[in-house]
């Protein structure tokens, strides 16, 4: 038998060429090899994906298969955990309700150019107007809908909610969203660079913010990424008089985070229009899963576990809140 890949002879008769590796058979693959070939190759899932799928809702006892030297039989924990944190991503950005999220914003920049175009449509036709009865028409519109008779933004033309930037606290979203930013640090008196960075990020923003928060819950793996081996190293103090590898808190984090990726995205999926009524549920299953799993696994006792988890979690908590407030203004700058 020769192999039509290589031209590899083979001495017995064999599935799969023992030199490159393909499999022996009809010239045309039928469609249920053509998806074999596209879930282990493409998406790279076979029937250990599901199996890691299946016993990542039994909390902590992936790991502990894991470091019992049950390895083949599961996805490797940091594919899983990446693998599960794009598909996160991946929902967050096409089903959040950014619209509704965003509404009040929405509805402020549509105003702004709304009466932007009324008022130079109507500033055009009252150029030619040659009639008092025309000029007294337009002068009525401008009144109904609250328009001055500028053609230029001004800080009386709409509303009062002023935004604040870098200690400016009188900006006028009017001004931000029609002006081009030299027009408006030279109007606000704006010298310093950072300053002007943030007015044009929060142009963007006006004008863009289901595009602006696509691109911050994108840069969210990265500080994933970052943060999951910090908080390892925090878990290797913890376990200092004991004798556990680095290792092992860094693929208990995968697991966790994998579950919590997963049960998230559920959530957003199936009760997309009631994720206020369940995000609190959900929130506190994430973290009783994550306190059964260290039970499980640790096996410290269950005082000094939950005292060992809740310092985790407070450590969680200041360094998610740095990392948070650090990806969005480096997001939020170069967006």
């Amino acid at each position: 038998m020769v192999c039509p890949n290589c031209n590899y002879r083979e001495t017995t008769d064999a599935k799969y060429c023992s030199s490159c590796g393909q499999t022996f058979g009809a010239d045309k693959p039928t469609v249920r090899e053509f998806l074999g070939d596209f879930f282990d190759h493409v998406l790279s899932l076979d029937s250990s994906f599901f199996r890691t799928l299946k016993k990542i809702w039994i909390p902590g006892q992936l790991t502990i298969d894991y470091f019992n030297g049950l390895r083949k039989r599961y996805y490797h924990p940091l594919r899983f955990f990446f693998f599960l944190l794009v598909i996160h991503l991946g929902v967050l950005s096409g089903l959040i309700p950014y619209d509704r999220i965003f509404d009040e914003v929405n509805n402020q920049t549509n105003d702004i150019l709304t009466r932007h175009k009324i008022r130079t449509e109507l500033a055009r036709h009252a150029e030619s107007g040659q009639t008092r009865v025309s000029r007294m028409a337009i002068d009525s519109l401008m009144s109904w809908f609250n328009i001055d008779t500028s053609n230029a933004p001004g800080p009386d033309s709409i509303g009062t909610r002023r935004i604040s930037v870098l200690g400016f606290q009188n900006l006028d979203p009017e001004d931000v969203v029609l002006l081009p930013i030299d027009s408006i640090t030279a109007k606000y008196d704006i010298s310093s660079f950072w300053t002007t960075l943030m007015v044009g990020q929060a142009k963007k923003f006006m004008l863009d913010p289901k595009g602006m928060f696509r691109f911050i819950i994108g840069n969210f793996s990265w500080m994933m990424i970052v943060m999951i081996p910090i908080l390892a190293l925090f878990m290797k103090v913890q376990f200092l008089r004991g004798k556990r590898y680095l290792i092992e808190h860094l693929f208990f984090l995968y697991h966790w985070h994998a579950f919590s990726f997963l049960i998230v995205s559920l959530l957003v999926l199936l009760f997309r229009d009631f994720i206020e009524f369940f995000w609190l549920p959900v929130m506190v299953t994430v973290i009783l899963y994550g306190l059964i799993a260290w039970i499980r696994y640790y096996r410290q006792g269950i005082i000094r576990s939950v005292f060992k988890f809740f310092t985790l979690g407070l450590a969680y908590l200041v360094l998610f809140s740095f990392f948070i407030f650090f990806t969005a203004l480096i997001s939020f700058g170069f967006y």
